[in-house]
């Protein structure tokens, strides 16, 4: 068949049905290979086993040590348009610390019958201080591909992972969430939104792929950046909450039996189209877990289609089923303690008394960064800092306050260090005009 009939018919019943996530066709994709089909096996039956012993699960219920995860974007970009500012990023990263800490405004909207099901994931991302080499960073790479680059899920599945390709290699998994920031239209027509890999996959590809103009928040109208808190949460494990088996949506043609691996999400046939129908219940069929109760489709729940201002919840079972490859895949299990994050500058030490009193704001700075420690036993000295380490302002701050001009500063991201007899730490923030 001719590639471009072939595309033409792949557009019409992929993009323009709405697709938004090639999560599953990617994992297809890889299966190809008979070593990553076995690790990927491997690694479900880890998680399963893991979540089978009851102790493991109780564990869940009181704990309160929050996992931070750093994260690497690698914006690939054919033009200066694709090359998006730092400010969606780090918004980016806000969304995902909403969603995944149960700290989004409109959890408040979940219905009654799911809210007792909400979890708080107790996972926080930040942007990495530190490169593979020791480096300190903003945890932003920038690549430059060729006009012509094909990054697309039908002619260029992963090429945004590979240089050969125009694109950027992955940093090592165990220690950094990477996600690729790019273009994967084709024909000026944008296929999919994102996609991501699950645990136990090839470690030169895992992570997350991102349309560039659906990253962060409002950067399309009616689009929050939930779209990339869908691909992290495949990231950690989870499969779409109507399994995969739509088959459409005709009732006759939409099978109910099977599972996304998790039990308080209600089975579900069709996915949601972008909206927020709380009218749908496609599937009687539903696991004991709901007892007598046939419940309506989840469409507040992440791994929806559901529109992004829908969306307000992760359950308690997709959390123990988050944790069930946080604490049995080797890769998940490394990037827990990885110490490429988040505020702290290789060499520099992270002390938790100053941590604790030191505030900087406003964040993002405009014309002013106003650095204030509440509590002290001596002068501090702050010294401000460049993304790649060199330092442009050295002061004493006698009263334990400094502010600093930062009208002149050109946009991105800076450290400061300050530093007393209470030890040193150093924090990242951002100017923005």
């Amino acid at each position: 068949m001719n590639k471009f009939l072939f595309a033409f018919l792949f557009l019409s019943g992929f993009a323009f049905s709405q697709e938004q996530c090639a999560t599953m066709p990617a994992y297809y994709k890889h299966l190809n290979d008979a070593s990553v089909k076995q690790t990927y096996a491997i690694a479900e039956t880890k998680a399963r086993q893991w979540l089978s012993n009851p102790v493991n699960k109780a564990s869940l219920q009181n704990k309160n040590a929050i996992i931070k995860i750093p994260v690497v974007f690698h914006v690939v970009y054919k033009n200066a348009t694709q090359n998006i500012h730092d400010s969606l990023l780090l918004s980016q990263i806000n969304v995902l610390n909403e969603c995944f800490r149960k700290q989004n405004a409109n959890y408040s909207n979940t219905r009654p019958v799911f809210d007792t099901l909400g979890a708080d994931i107790e996972i926080e991302f930040c942007l990495a201080s530190t490169d593979p080499d020791g480096n300190p960073t903003t945890g932003i790479v920038r690549k430059s591909a060729p006009s012509n680059a094909q990054f697309d899920p039908l002619f260029g599945f992963d090429n945004m992972k590979k240089p050969s390709k125009g694109g950027d290699t992955a940093w090592a998994n165990t220690s950094y969430l990477n996600i690729w920031v790019g273009d994967m239209s084709i024909f000026s027509i944008t296929a999919v939104l994102g996609y991501a890999t699950f645990p136990g996959g090839d470690p030169a590809l895992d992570g997350v792929v991102i349309q560039w103009d659906y990253i962060g928040k409002y950067a399309k109208p009616s689009f929050l950046g939930r779209t990339t808190v869908h691909e992290v949460g495949h990231w950690l494990g989870m499969r779409h909450i109507w399994a995969d088996d739509d088959n459409g949506s005709n009732p006759q043609t939409v099978y109910c039996d099977s599972t996304d691996f998790v039990d308080d999400t209600p089975n579900a046939g069709p996915k949601s189209s972008t909206d927020c129908n709380i009218t749908k219940n496609t599937c009687s069929l539903e696991v004991a877990y709901w007892g007598g109760l046939d419940a309506p489709d989840m469409v507040e729940n992440y791994m929806d289609y559901s529109s992004d201002a829908c969306m307000t919840m992760f359950t308690k079972g997709q959390k123990a089923r988050m944790y069930s490859f946080l604490n049995t895949d080797a890769a998940r299990i490394a990037v827990k303690t990885s110490t490429a994050a988040c505020a702290s500058v290789v060499g520099l030490e992270k002390n938790s008394f100053l941590n604790e009193n030191v505030t900087l704001y406003p964040v993002p700075a405009n014309n002013e960064l106003r650095i204030e420690c509440r509590a002290k036993t001596g002068d501090l000295t702050i010294s401000v800092l460049t993304a790649d380490g060199r330092v442009i302002l050295n002061e004493k701050a006698i009263t334990g306050r400094l502010n600093v001009n930062t009208s002149t500063m050109a946009e991105g991201f800076y450290f400061v260090k300050i530093e007393g007899v209470e030890g040193s730490v150093t924090r990242k923030f951002m100017v923005l005009h």
